[in-house]
């Protein structure tokens, strides 16, 4: 996981100094910016860490300028589904909703963003049955409050298309239970986006 994130932060070190493209910091021709697209979700630390797996996560959002180099949005995501290392049959699935708060900045050839949200996580396991002793489980679903972290770098394909690379990282108080506990759940997140505006 750390080789992921190392390579991550690598590729935008070397676009960023490669590069030759315009500015991608807001335009005030346009009201609305979405992003679209898909990451991997890397389940990190504590018994969540230790016990599940990673998944395919999706994302949109929406965000609105607020002068050249600031943008209020929000983030509506879904993780496919994260197995367990032991029993492959439950997999816990994450809805999310959260607004943030984004700063972008102008490096020459290419723009970097830091944001910052706070939203409503949802957890959803379906009901299954173990394989390794027959067990039936119901399926749960569950809402946590969570927050989260992150930085990217943005690219011009044309003045209104962009992409949008991205690394977020995800924290969701009590999310699962584990022995008889409840215990906090953070993913790691690299995706890569394409943003749109209009």
């Amino acid at each position: 996981m750390k080789k992921i994130i190392f390579g991550f932060i690598a590729f935008i070190t070397l676009i960023s100094f490669s590069c030759s493209q315009l500015s991608a910091l807001y335009d005030s021709n346009y009201t609305t910016y979405w992003d679209f697209g898909i990451g991997y979700s890397m389940p990190n630390g504590s018994e969540w860490g230790q016990l599940y797996e990673p998944s395919l996560s999706m994302s949109i959002t929406a965000e609105k300028p607020r002068e050249e180099n600031y943008a209020l949005g929000i983030e509506l995501g879904y993780e496919a589904g994260h197995k367990h290392i032991n029993v492959k049959e439950c997999k816990p699935r994450i809805f999310y909703m959260a607004p943030y708060f984004k700063e972008v900045k102008n490096f020459g050839a290419v723009d970097l963003y830091a944001s910052i949200g706070l939203g409503l996580y949802h957890r959803w396991t379906p009901a299954y049955t173990d394989s390794n002793n027959g067990a039936k489980y119901a399926g749960g679903f569950s809402g946590k409050l969570g927050g989260n972290f992150g930085f990217g770098a943005l690219y011009n394909l044309s003045k209104s298309l962009l992409i949008n690379l991205n690394l977020k990282v995800h924290s969701i108080k009590d999310f699962i239970g584990v022995n008889g506990k409840m215990v906090p759940a953070t993913n790691i997140v690299p995706s890569l986006m394409i943003k749109k505006s209009f």
